[in-house]
């Protein structure tokens, strides 16, 4: 017997396959923090389920696999959630996942046990569910859908406030690289896409296929699209850096500082950094006069900004240079000055590491900086 396949869902495997794909590239070769790696995992394997058994469902192939019915209804309420711990992981250098977070995989285990009783039926009673709520024209459940359309909306306005919030903190998390804050971009960008177009489906009823079934599970496989082929242009995302974490726990294995200790020290350090003296803008501080200002060893101060802020003492320092540039660069003042002269008044010894310190946080120059100021205005 030759199966026909539609577009729609010829789309959906594929988009389903490559999210599975990338899914081993990341378990086999992505280094660094396990609560980002796993998020990912995690959201790549249920968006790539999602789409796949959503697309053997609204074609009519699930009537030879009845067991299949409705097993992606729970794992809609899990995307939200694992975007959210995706974002909080990458930005919050401290983040740890507690069992109170459970709470957010309740509306999931909801969902499980409200259609326990329908997966232990038999086929034939599955077949004529299906084939009942498919002559109504869809296999859709109306309330499933708009909570499942409200709690991923929810989800994706508080990823943003993680985002913003976090993305240039100059306290205790370090300013992320500029490779990271696109990437979220276009991982956000996706993601309103996709709630925008489930969103005016509720509001409007403009089904694609005149289907709102096989309208949510294609424009969920073009958010997976979206992601998958992204991952493809951020190698650093995809197959990772060990990071500055990681590394800086196997140095400091040895460390007699308590986690009370690190917190002490680096509220004291970040306290002088942010004194109304400015320390960081004299261009020859080093880390061995702070730690002795501070009446700490170097060793200690060191172990602390590393395994903090990702960082070490002078990526730091360059960190809060380059948003002291920003100021500069953004006041009248600016109009005054030379590069070199807002090289050396941000704290840096010369044009050359401004310049590159300046790219490293940024991800862009100096120039482009100013011409993104000068379009706001």
């Amino acid at each position: 017997m030759i199966m026909n396949f539609s577009f729609s869902e010829l789309f959906s495997y594929f988009g389903g396959t490559l999210g599975l794909i990338l899914m081993f590239v990341i378990l086999t070769f992505m280094k660094g923090k396990a609560t980002v790696k796993n998020s990912l995992v995690l959201f790549l394997l249920f968006g790539s389920l999602i789409v796949i058994i959503g697309a053997i469902t609204y074609s009519g192939k699930v009537l030879s696999l009845p067991f299949l019915l409705r097993i992606d209804s729970p794992l809609h309420y899990l995307i939200g959630p694992v975007c959210f711990f995706y974002t909080l992981a990458s930005f919050k250098s401290d983040f740890r996942f507690r069992k109170i977070q459970l709470l957010n995989l309740l509306p999931f285990f909801i969902n499980i046990i409200e259609f326990i009783p329908f997966y232990f039926s038999s086929s034939s009673y599955k077949i004529d569910y299906y084939n009942q709520l498919n002559s109504a024209g869809s296999v859709i459940l109306p309330w499933h859908y708009l909570f499942k359309t409200i709690s991923t909306s929810g989800y994706f306005i508080v990823q943003l406030y993680v985002f913003y919030r976090y993305k240039s903190n100059k306290g205790i998390t370090s300013t992320p690289p500029a490779y990271l804050v696109s990437w979220f971009l276009v991982f956000f960008a996706g993601q309103a896409v996709m709630l925008g177009g489930l969103i005016i489906d509720q509001f409007t009823s403009v089904h694609l296929f005149d289907d709102p079934y096989r309208y949510s599970i294609t424009i969920e496989t073009f958010y997976l699209y979206v992601v998958s082929i992204a991952l493809l242009f951020y190698p650093s995302i995809l197959y990772g850096n060990l990071s500055a974490e990681i590394t800086a726990k196997d140095k400091y294995v040895g460390s007699t500082l308590t986690n009370n200790d690190k917190v002490a020290i680096l509220e004291n350090f970040v306290a002088y950094m942010q004194s109304d003296s400015k320390p960081f803008l004299r261009p020859k501080l080093s880390l061995i006069e702070v730690a002795g200002l501070l009446g700490l060893s170097t060793k200690h101060l060191s172990q602390v900004i590393n395994e903090r802020t990702t960082l070490n003492f002078n990526e730091y320092l360059n960190s809060l240079r380059v948003e002291e540039a920003k100021k500069i660069l953004s006041s009248p003042e600016f109009m005054k000055l030379t590069i070199d002269a807002i090289a050396l008044k941000a704290g840096f010894n010369s044009k050359s590491p401004f310049y590159a310190a300046f790219k490293q946080f940024t991800g862009m120059t100096p120039k482009k900086f100013v011409d993104l100021q000068k379009a706001k205005t």
